[in-house]
């Protein structure tokens, strides 16, 4: 038994080419996983333009079409040895419902190619990338399209800046490693743990703030960053404690140490950080490499299946 029993591939075109569809196969080959697909149906926009009100019969029609298309697809595949079914949601509101689809599916893993969601679209809506990470109360992977099947190279990043519940903080840094160590472990890549820390803000409020001082709030920043990476095993090498703003020190890393899949941690924004973005909405929003958004909730439920 591997990491992984069931991996559910989110397919919103009919592409025989998704990366998304490649790397579910891919884990299920090394994982013994069984592989759904669900084909997320919209009208096409050549009808919504011909007419003002929806035709129902043509809805049905293109419908069809669309469930013959993806059956097609996925016949290729079907002397893979994989265990693959099909699915397909036609849905006034495809967000909302194909993340109640997931939720009483319960998979362990659900796979999506990448969109790029540009930051003045963010301010004005919500990408289906997004809206899926927050919903969804488990793990959500974002492949890109130039991905590998497997990544060789897997990073997490965790927050051991100063918390309000440290302890909730601290258990949540834990099942990130854990989750990147589950994916790692399948398929035989590197571990590598990143935390980032900025103090700029010190200097900017108080001009005579010492080095000592500064080295001293750095200190206490990375030594519970060293104690997770004792305690789950990451080696020496392996640990990268940057300067900088989270999202440029993953972005530098990532480039830097080749990595193929960046884990991160679901936090729902508030206040102006709901229209800025918090750090995983605006990593998944320019992708640099597949992404894995871990929700809180797994973290409290999930413990990986040892592997043979």
């Amino acid at each position: 038994m591997g990491q992984y029993r069931q991996l559910l591939v989110l397919l919103t075109e009919i592409d025989p080419h998704s990366a998304a569809l490649r790397r579910a196969l891919a884990l299920a080959h090394v994982s013994g996983a069984s592989v759904h697909v669900l084909g997320l149906f919209t009208p096409t926009q050549e009808h919504l333009l011909r007419e003002e009100r929806l035709n129902e019969a043509d809805i049905q029609r293109q419908f069809e079409r669309y469930r013959e298309r993806l059956a097609t697809l996925l016949e290729r595949y079907r002397g893979s040895g994989v265990a693959l079914t099909v699915d397909s949601l036609q849905a006034d509101d495809i967000p909302s419902q194909a993340i109640d689809y997931i939720n009483e599916q319960q998979p362990d893993m659900v796979i999506k190619d990448s969109e790029t969601a540009p930051a003045l679209a963010r301010l004005f809506g919500t990408s289906l990338d997004c809206a899926l990470m927050r919903g969804c109360k488990g793990t959500t992977h974002f492949v890109p399209a130039a991905a590998a099947s497997l990544p060789q190279r897997v990073l997490v990043a965790v927050d051991t800046a100063f918390s309000e519940a440290p302890e909730t903080q601290a258990r949540f840094n834990r099942g990130l490693v854990k989750a990147a160590h589950a994916l790692a472990l399948q398929c035989d890549a590197q571990l590598h743990l990143l935390s980032a820390y900025d103090l700029a803000g010190v200097f900017a409020s108080d001009m005579n703030v010492t080095q000592a001082w500064v080295d001293d709030m750095r200190d206490a920043q990375q030594q519970p960053f060293v104690t997770l990476a004792d305690a789950e095993g990451v080696a020496p090498g392996r640990r990268h404690f940057r300067e900088g703003g989270p999202v440029q020190v993953i972005r530098e890393q990532v480039a830097a140490l080749g990595i193929d899949t960046v884990v991160l941690g679901v936090v729902q924004p508030k206040g102006l950080d709901k229209l800025l973005g918090d750090t995983t909405e605006r990593i998944i929003s320019r992708a640099p490499c597949s992404v894995l958004a871990v929700h809180p909730h797994v973290v409290e439920t999930w413990e990986p299946w040892p592997c043979n």
